[in-house]
């Protein structure tokens, strides 16, 4: 409370700013937001101040006309301890430059700005029209693609984008060489950085990856190497550089571990502002093909015991998702292959409790997996990816799932076989679903689609990415391309074509691996998969790239140089 006065005491006789400040993103629930954007100029990164940032600055911290925000004054004070704490001039006259040079600019809302206009009152505000893309950018990125993995052999791919700071993206891969490696990009994925190795070693395969509502904290989790390993999980605190943050909590573990004989897991963090379970971290994977989940309300440092979402033979699978709403309503989705659904349990309190049993979303044609001409050995595999719509348009708080299936009855005869993607949505909570293609039907004995990954944008706009081999008259070869609805899955415009080059299908036994990858943040979308272009032109290689797309644009410029 006192706290709150003391800001609301600094902001006396000034005008608010016109950025729009929502409480529910911060980090501390004593702290008035909307009072930090009266004293300085505002930045999003300013939800990460808790009581004790604050308690640092200056009492006539609204005096000081430095042109940094309060995130920046804080850092600045604990660098420079010896820094004065009353008068006029306190901050050092390069702590604007440096403040550029380091971070890029304001961010709000995704956007980067440099140049401020100072209002009457001494107030600043971000000067329309001066957004600038952050220092760094490559412009390979302009050009569409940017390979992710070096050497080659790499595949099974997962994305996530700081929801934060659209710069900031973490990436892992099944491989190069042997077990999970972990990516970093600082320049929204136009160049990329390979990452330590996870500790303790011992990882195979499977990567997932998400971030903490307040971009402070990364996850990752990967299958152990050995068939009767648990699921491994990590944190990170910088952004993905490093995976050994858990060590930082009692007990100094850099990981936790969680079952034993898993099977294909993945992560989702409940990272809406409203949600009475924000930052809670759901995992999910399977024994044996019975659907395990267990949960974290720490940030990954303690988990509950894992419980079994799945429990007759009709319902066991593997491939599942999790996703949650705006109320913090849990979705968890898998394909049953013994009863050739896709199904459904949900979770009111955080995924304390499933209590109603599980439903179906919709009948499969396939079951598990199939064979297709560009997949005849690793076949292409059945599995589930949701999101749900977190804004307030004419759709929010939809949910969807997209998943891979035949056109018929499936044979082991790859040519007989075809596949295609399928996309549900529900308004009301996930009760009923109606399903969509999000591409073309007329092509479907001559064209296979598969390998989906779902988003869905800030503006309501629902984006699925894909293997499609319609450029291959063999069906033996891919390209990735992209499909988009703004009517929230009723109807779909016409697919892009991603990828420059056509990717030809490597008979190692791996092929194009299980799955890829996606992330939408504002209107920034990455996706993330398996290339097999020949790209020294002497000989095919089998790599992880990423695509960036705005999602906002009928063209859709890819990384609209650095901001949205």
């Amino acid at each position: 409370m006192l706290l709150r006065v003391f800001l609301l005491l600094l902001a006396i006789g000034t005008v608010a700013q016109a950025q729009t400040i929502d409480p529910a993103r911060g980090s501390d629930a004593s702290v008035d937001y909307a009072a930090l954007a009266r004293i300085a100029p505002w930045d999003d990164r300013n939800y990460s101040l808790k009581a004790e940032d604050l308690a640092l600055l200056a009492k006539n911290e609204s005096e000081l006309r430095v042109k940094i925000p309060l995130f920046y004054r804080v850092e600045l004070r604990r660098q420079l301890p010896g820094m004065a704490r009353t008068g006029k001039v306190q901050y050092p006259h390069s702590a604007y430059p440096k403040f550029i040079l380091k971070y890029a600019g304001f961010l709000i809302d995704g956007i980067h700005y440099r140049a401020l206009q100072r209002r009457p009152d001494g107030t600043w505000i971000a000067k329309p029209g001066s957004a600038v893309p952050p220092p760094g950018k490559a412009t390979r990125a302009l050009d569409g693609e940017a390979r992710v993995t070096t050497p080659n052999g790499a595949a099974e791919s997962a994305i996530a984008i700081s929801p934060v700071n659209t710069e900031l993206v973490i990436a892992g891969s099944n491989g190069p060489n042997f077990g999970q490696d972990m990516h970093y990009s600082s320049d929204g994925g136009a160049t990329w950085t390979h990452a330590p190795n996870l500790p303790l070693a011992n990882t195979c395969c499977d990567p997932t990856v998400a971030w903490s509502s307040d971009g402070s904290k990364a996850y990752t989790a990967s299958l152990g190497a050995n068939a009767s390993d648990p699921v491994y999980v990590y944190r990170s605190a910088d952004n993905g550089h490093t995976w050994t943050d858990l060590a930082t909590e009692a007990g100094a573990d850099p990981r936790r571990e969680l079952g034993s004989a898993t099977d294909k897991e993945y992560l989702h963090v409940d990272v809406h502002a409203a949600s009475a379970f924000k930052d809670n971290v759901y995992l999910t994977w399977h024994e044996n093909n019975v659907m395990k989940f267990a949960r974290s309300t720490d940030r990954a440092h303690t988990w509950s015991t894992p419980v079994s979402i799945s429990t007759g033979t009709g319902e066991r699978g593997i491939g599942s998702d999790i996703t949650s709403d705006k109320t913090g309503k849990i979705y968890y989705v898998w394909p049953a292959f013994n009863s050739n659904t896709i199904r459904l349990r949900r979770s009111s309190d955080g995924g304390a409790t499933f209590a109603s049993p599980s439903t179906s979303i919709a009948s499969t044609l396939g079951s598990f997996a199939f064979p297709v001409p560009s997949m005849e050995e690793r076949e292409v595999f059945i599995y589930a990816a949701a999101a749900a719509d977190l804004g307030n348009g004419t759709h929010g708080g939809s949910v969807y799932v997209a998943w891979t299936d035949a056109t018929a009855t499936t044979t082991t005869n790859p040519e007989t076989n075809h596949a295609r993607i399928q996309v549900a949505y529900s308004r009301d909570g996930g009760d009923t679903w109606t399903a969509t293609t999000p591409h073309a039907t007329a092509d479907a004995t001559t064209v296979d689609r598969y390998h989906p990954w779902l988003g869905v944008a800030a503006d309501g706009s629902v984006h699925v990415i894909y293997y499609d081999t319609r450029n291959s008259v063999t069906r033996s070869d891919v390209d990735l391309y992209w499909s988009k609805s703004t009517d929230g899955a009723q109807t779909w415009g016409t697919p892009e074509r991603l990828t420059t080059v056509m990717s030809p299908n490597v008979l190692d036994g791996f092929e194009w691996g299980d799955y890829n990858g996606m992330d939408v943040v504002g209107s920034r979308l990455l996706a993330i998969y398996t290339d097999n272009r020949a790209e020294t032109g002497s000989g095919d290689s089998v790599d992880v790239y990423a695509i960036g797309k705005t999602t906002n644009t009928a063209s859709g410029i890819l990384f609209a140089n650095g901001f949205e």
